[in-house]
């Protein structure tokens, strides 16, 4: 039996991550867009890395422009962690995207950074904060 050669995956388009840090009351805000994935996680943690997060710091990243989650992104936001708390200082995540709200649910890392229950998450809205 002859059976035809599998079709290449097709390379499709790759959405550049956009990190954009603004300073909030409560401590720096790393907004993200687009993919985080193993091209673009090492742009995540020279951000995080490069901030000036002294002990007793929050920096706290939104997730709600991700397009696409892989496990280089899971990976990049623990080494974010563990590099804050190196330094004494905290890693949040808020407003995580329906993308990034599954694999946290699905990978148990909801447990691990508790998303920020005073927002709500991705585009649902949380009837119990309204």
């Amino acid at each position: 039996m002859k059976h035809a050669a599998p079709e290449p995956i097709p390379d499709g388009p790759h959405t550049v991550l956009s990190c954009t840090v603004t300073d909030e009351p409560d401590g720096p805000v790393i907004t993200l867009s687009g993919d985080l994935d193993y091209e673009t996680a090492p742009d995540l943690l020279a951000a995080v890395t490069a901030l000036a997060a002294p002990a007793g710091t929050t920096v706290t990243l939104d997730l709600s422009g991700v397009q696409f989650f892989d496990s280089a992104g899971i990976n990049v936001l623990l080494r974010a962690r563990g590099a804050l708390h190196e330094r004494g200082a905290e890693l949040a995540v808020r407003r995580l995207s329906a993308v990034v709200e599954r694999i946290f649910r699905i990978t148990g890392l909801d447990t691990v950074l508790v998303p920020d229950a005073r927002t709500a998450t991705g585009d649902h809205e949380d009837p119990a904060m309204g």
